[in-house]
């Protein structure tokens, strides 16, 4: 019986073997037939490609480009939104200077690039434009947030600073609080404990500036304020009656927001700071603007001005009249003579607003007609340009064009708008018009059909158009 059982037992799994390796062999022929239906449906779906594909190259719809050029390079603008800041950036005598702007025109020099400033008083708005990536240098204290710093890139240390308490000179120091810290301001807040405002309380004001605060502060309307302590400087001179208290947390560096795409910039700019902080220069950016012994913010603050130039009334009148932003005119005077009057320039142009003697003797004026006549025929000549560049419906853009065309002329203007048409390039849009007018130096380009004034070096007229834009708009921020 044992002798059945064992060969029973072995047939059994010989058996059970022989179906598992059929089983086996079923599924591997399944499997190389659902893989080679698999490669001939992929040989089929190239074969279509293939055949769907343009044969041809004249097919294809290439777009054009405007011609790459050595001079490129040196028209290249670096877009850098400064946050209104009583120490970074103010007008005086007409002219926008503080310690950022001045910052950023060293940078214009050091790394050979334009630098087109625009100046925000908002800074909710400032916030929002920090991923938005509209600006190469976004120009603010950014709040030291761990969470966030991985999606924005900063550059080296600028500057430092600390918060500080101010009040008002007739405050009761015995009166408890609160605190204001106003919506610009993002440094780490504490106190000593040895200090008497330790347990004071804090409160956020978002409705309002440093500069609006500190104003109530000297009222006597708000008796404590937490600011940084390179506005305290600056203001201080203006507002008398309020005092620095305490220090109120520690110090934090001034870093620039910059845009991530552009690593290679990012990295020219880094480079730049790291040397220029090494210079007597940036010592003496930050004596001018940060010692409390400033001459120029003493200067200032003891003039009170309160206008861009002696001429602002005058400017108003006759820009109402001819439908101009007076600050549009006020920054053309200042490019054109700062201000200053009763100048000859080269070729013959006179006066505040440099205007040539053909057009003088157009408008009927001469050399012996005072400012404001020469001031009334300038903002003329202004209205007659515009006409020229009705068809732009973008003001700031018309803008361009107009102080474009002050200073070279129409003819080169409209030369340059008929080479960006005939490429294929907005007309109207003024990053375009103001490349074709750079490449009027080249005789490829002055020599072309559409060309009709010839040759010019462009380049000058684009910085002039480009610098009168900037003072222009900061202008705005100042003088709302």
């Amino acid at each position: 019986m044992s002798f059945f059982r064992r060969e029973n037992s072995k047939i059994y799994y010989k058996n059970f073997i022989f179906a598992q390796i059929n089983k086996l062999k079923k599924a591997l022929i399944i499997f190389l037939k659902i893989s080679f239906i698999s490669f001939l449906l992929g040989i089929g779906c190239c074969f279509f490609i293939v055949l769907k594909a343009p044969t041809s190259g004249k097919q294809e719809k290439v777009e054009t480009v405007i011609p790459q050029t050595d001079i490129e390079e040196d028209v290249e603008v670096v877009r850098a939104l400064l946050l209104f800041h009583a120490a970074d950036y103010f007008v005086y005598r007409g002219a926008p200077i503080g310690f950022q702007y001045d910052m950023l025109r060293e940078l214009e020099r050091g790394i050979g690039k334009n630098v087109n400033i625009k100046v925000e008083a908002d800074a909710s708005k400032m916030h929002k434009e920090l991923y938005s990536n509209n600006y190469d240098i976004v120009i603010m204290d950014f709040p030291h947030n761990g969470f966030l710093l991985p999606f924005i890139s900063r550059s080296i240390s600028h500057s430092y600073s600390y918060p500080v308490l101010v009040s008002g000179n007739k405050t009761d120091t015995a009166n408890i609080g609160p605190i204001i810290v106003s919506n610009d301001f993002s440094a780490k807040l504490f106190f000593t404990n040895d200090s008497p405002y330790s347990n004071y309380p804090i409160q956020r004001n978002n409705a309002r500036t440093t500069e609006e605060l500190f104003e109530k502060v000297d009222h006597g309307e708000i008796p404590y304020l937490i600011c940084d302590y390179n506005q305290a400087i600056t203001l201080l001179s203006f507002y008398p009656n309020v005092r620095i208290l305490d220090k109120a947390g520690p110090q934090f560096e001034r870093r620039w927001i910059l845009n991530k795409k552009n690593a290679q910039l990012n990295e020219n700019i880094n480079y730049w700071l790291l040397d220029f902080k090494k210079t007597p220069k940036y010592r003496s950016l930050l004596r001018k603007y940060f010692s409390q012994k400033s001459p120029i913010i003493t200067s200032f603050a003891k003039k009170q001005q309160s206008d861009i130039s002696q001429y602002d009334a005058i400017i108003k009148r006759y820009a109402q009249k001819y439908d101009f932003d007076w600050r549009f005119v006020a920054s053309i005077i200042f490019q054109e003579t700062k201000f200053i009057p009763g100048l000859t320039g080269r070729g013959g142009s006179y006066g505040l607003m440099q205007l040539m003697p053909a057009v003088m003797e157009y408008y009927d004026i001469s050399e012996e007609d005072n400012d404001e006549a020469n001031i009334r025929a300038g903002i003329q000549h202004l209205n007659l340009i515009r006409k020229y560049f009705d068809d732009i419906e973008d003001e700031e853009e018309r803008l361009y064009f107009i102080a474009a065309s002050y200073n070279a002329g129409r003819g080169h203007i409209f030369d340059a708008q008929r080479l960006s048409a005939k490429y294929n390039y907005d007309y109207k849009k003024w990053d375009n018009v103001s490349k074709y007018l750079i490449l009027k130096s080249q005789q490829e380009f002055a020599t072309d059909s559409v060309v009709k004034s010839g040759y010019f070096p462009g380049i000058h007229a684009v910085r002039y158009a480009e610098q009168v834009m900037n003072r222009y708009l900061i202008y705005k921020t100042a003088y709302p």
